[in-house]
């Protein structure tokens, strides 16, 4: 399993690609310098071939044809030392001279061929590749000049060779050293998605260690940390500002609304008892919304600390406050014991507790039920109702800070109850869906259990 990930991985790939580039580069280059050391070694081999059988026919026109043949048996007396073979026919196609007996099967005039002779040695023999010209001398003798190619065709066999050994340690070591640098790459972008991971968990003092080396990697780490640096300074100055205003709005609106309770008390008729009424039910409207609004910013600064928390005791402490309120029979429950996450209690908890308020308010008086179960990697939380439950065009939309939907104008609420359990579920890397009940909205929070 572990072959197959690192198979499908980054580096992988990145190995890969980068040995057989180097192959294919080393292919060229060393196919380029095969391809011209060939040519070279041929050209001149011929070429001396050429020129041999040029001074031999030169000097068959100078000499009479007795000296002529001695010359041709001296050159083939010692052939295999020198790599030079000849053949001298006379017009009958009588052999006169040479050390090789071919021409009766090679009748080109004027061109090239290429034969295989045995060569003895000793008491063994050997088979030589030759190449060879045939000329006509005049008067119907014909000569074979050529070379022993033998050595020339090992050349190319060991260049082959080498050439095939050079891309095999080329593609290795291309492979290694790019694994190697992917490797540190990976290791870099894996220790900032960890930091990352934890600054969303709310540890903003998380920082990427540095290796000292100096290069781009550790500048890359070194301007993150100046980054991360930011953001806690920047974060922990807004979360003081947010606690200084709220205490400021408290002390307001409880000075508020105790002139709004000293009115009531001291109201002189049905009207103005009414109107303190109002004033202080808009209060703690308010309240609630400051409320609200301060539990989502403390969701989504990231400064909120997570621990170890049993969402199934979580939720069966909130059905055993809720349980008075609803109807006898009207609140169905199955919560699976001993789910364990990574989360903030009192976050998991309000979240939670809008959901079954929302379930209660809209649920239509019908069964409401609430399930903590676990699935897979996660624990799943379902609040389900029986009510009208919303269109699927406007379940965006109900996450959304104060928005209500259509047709909810009349009904209590400030449009901060499903934006808290949005901002909670970001918070924890929870998945958030609404769904229909069939009749009814259900609402389903997954957040990953506790690793280990």
């Amino acid at each position: 399993m572990a072959l197959v990930t690192f198979a499908r991985s980054s580096i992988a790939r990145l190995a890969l690609l980068q040995g057989m580039a180097l192959a294919l580069a080393m292919v060229a280059v060393l196919g380029a310098v095969y391809f011209g050391s060939v040519q070279i070694i041929a050209g001149d081999s011929d070429q001396s071939i050429v020129l041999e059988a040029q001074g031999l026919a030169e000097e068959y026109r100078d000499r009479d044809l007795d000296a002529f043949v001695t010359a041709i048996v001296d050159r083939a007396e010692d052939p295999w030392v020198r790599g030079a073979v000849y053949e001298l026919r006379g017009p009958r196609g009588d052999f006169l001279a040479g050390n090789v007996v071919v021409l009766p099967d090679l009748a080109i005039l004027g061109g090239w061929a290429e034969f295989d002779v045995a060569v003895g040695r000793g008491d063994a023999s050997a088979t030589r590749r030759i190449r060879a010209r045939v000329v006509e001398l005049g008067g119907g003798f014909r000569l074979l000049v050529g070379h022993d190619i033998q050595d020339r065709r090992a050349f190319r066999a060991v260049m082959l060779r080498s050439i095939a050994w050079a891309v095999v340690a080329t593609l290795l070591i291309g492979a290694l050293a790019s694994w190697w640098l992917g490797r540190r790459i990976a290791r870099a972008a894996h220790a900032i998605s960890d930091s990352a991971g934890r600054i969303a968990g709310g540890s903003l003092g998380e920082r990427l260690p540095l290796t000292g080396s100096g290069d781009e990697i550790d500048a890359l780490m070194g301007r993150f940390n100046d980054l991360l640096g930011r953001v806690e300074t920047l974060t922990t100055t807004m979360r003081a500002v947010l606690d200084s205003t709220a205490h400021d709005l408290r002390g307001h609106l409880n000075r508020i609304r105790g002139a709004a309770q000293d009115a009531r008390r001291a109201a002189a008729s049905p009207a103005e008892a009414t109107a303190a009424d109002a004033v202080l039910s808009e209060i703690d409207r308010l309240g609630d919304t400051l409320q609200g609004l301060l539990r989502i910013a403390l969701a989504e600064s990231g400064t909120a600390p997570l621990e170890d928390v049993d969402v199934s005791a979580v939720a069966t402490d909130l059905i055993e406050f809720y349980q008075p309120v609803a109807e006898p029979g009207k609140l169905a429950v199955a919560i699976e014991p001993g789910l364990v996450v990574r989360g903030h209690r009192q976050l998991l908890s309000q979240a939670l507790a809008n959901l079954i308020d929302n379930a209660l308010k809209y649920g239509g008086g019908g069964t409401i039920t609430v399930g903590v179960r676990r699935a897979g990697p996660t624990a799943r939380i379902e609040v389900a109702d029986r009510g009208p439950g919303i269109a699927a065009e406007h379940r965006e939309l109900a996450t959304q800070r104060f928005r209500r939907l259509p047709g909810s104008s009349g009904l209590p609420g400030s449009g901060l109850g499903l934006s808290l359990v949005a901002a909670v579920a970001r918070l924890h890397q929870a998945r958030l869906e609404l769904g229909d009940a069939s009749p009814g909205l259900v609402v389903v929070l997954e957040i990953p259990l506790r690793a280990g």
